[in-house]
């Protein structure tokens, strides 16, 4: 049986890590890393000058996992600094492990057996998949159970379901008080446009004060349901539901995720937020005629966004040959 360890730098980054270890058929097992400071705000290329040999165990904190034998067959990481740790790994690490990086490591590709990155990611090389979408697990079989198990919990919501994914602050973004408030309007209008239900859900990156104005909001109001976290995520089930989605601007792995439906997409611009790779990439959806911004009526359009898991997880198997 083939063994993978995954490193990632975020809960969008792990779920982009399982989709691709599901896509090669292994399972992973996720390592909980951090590198330490002053180590943490090095540039990769110092450590692909040969720092990376010190990484493991000297530069990581004291609460991450144990990094020892039975080594895997494969490793898996997302992020840039995931990125070091996998080179850290390389240098203990039998010569037939293969070290697979999603997104731009920020060193050369030559570093890594295979590296999957989108087509706005700056890397290139022969061992470089381009992608158009962030990886994700949805498929048609998921959808369909996540629709048996969720249209029970959602049933006394009238019908149509618009489902409502909500971003929040990133490094290079922050959701104001000023930027929910206008949120919050957009949301208003798309309910009144509808007899039917938005089905809210928030991220970690919403914010606990932004989360609690959303609340105070529609929490009484019986064509809105909001998850904010606690309980079992409804996310798969929404999906599956809803007739429409929405979508933030901030978030690749969400948007693309909401392509995979083929349902109609609808991106939510935050007011603010712009010149990202997260909003270039909404405003490459529109410019495909995957994605549109809503109008105040609803549209009817077909698209596909191919499998391209699929056709990833062949191309890191002909590479890996």
């Amino acid at each position: 049986m083939v063994t993978c360890w995954g490193l990632a730098a975020s809960t969008g980054m792990e779920a982009q890590v399982r989709a691709l270890a599901e896509a090669l058929s292994t399972e992973v097992q996720m390592k909980d890393i951090e590198v330490k400071p002053p180590f943490v705000w090095l540039p990769n290329s110092v450590y692909a000058a040969g720092l990376s040999r010190f990484v493991i165990p000297h530069f990581l904190t004291e609460g991450s996992d144990n990094l020892s034998p039975p080594w895997p067959d494969i490793v898996i990481s997302c992020g840039r600094r995931p990125a070091i740790v996998a080179l850290g790994l390389k240098h203990i690490m039998p010569m037939q492990t293969r070290f697979i990086h999603i997104q731009d490591p920020h060193i050369p590709s030559k570093y890594f057996d295979v590296i999957v990155a989108m087509q706005h990611d700056r890397i290139n090389g022969q061992n470089v998949i381009k992608t158009n979408y962030a990886l994700h697990a949805i498929t048609q079989e998921k959808l369909w159970a996540a629709q048996q198990k969720f249209q029970p919990i959602f049933a006394s919501y009238p019908k149509p379901y618009i489902a409502v994914m909500l971003g929040g602050s990133t490094n290079k973004y922050k959701l104001t008080l000023t930027a929910m408030q206008e949120l919050i309007i957009k949301l208003r209008a798309i309910q009144a446009a509808t007899t039917g239900t938005l089905l809210i859900t928030v991220s970690g990156r919403t914010g606990d004060d932004n989360t609690r104005i959303l609340k105070e909001v529609f929490g009484d109001n019986q064509r809105v349901h909001i998850y904010d976290g606690l309980g079992e995520n409804p996310y798969m089930g929404m999906l599956a539901l809803a007739e429409s989605i929405f979508v933030t601007n901030d978030s690749v792995n969400m948007m693309s995720e909401a392509a995979a439906t083929g349902k109609p997409l609808y991106v939510l611009p935050l007011t603010g937020h712009s010149d990202t790779k997260p909003s270039q990439f909404a405003d490459r959806l529109i410019n495909d005629g995957i994605a549109r911004i809503w109008s105040g009526a609803w549209d009817k359009w077909n698209y596909s966004a191919g499998d391209e898991m699929q056709r990833i997880a062949e191309k890191i198997r002909m590479i890996s040959q």
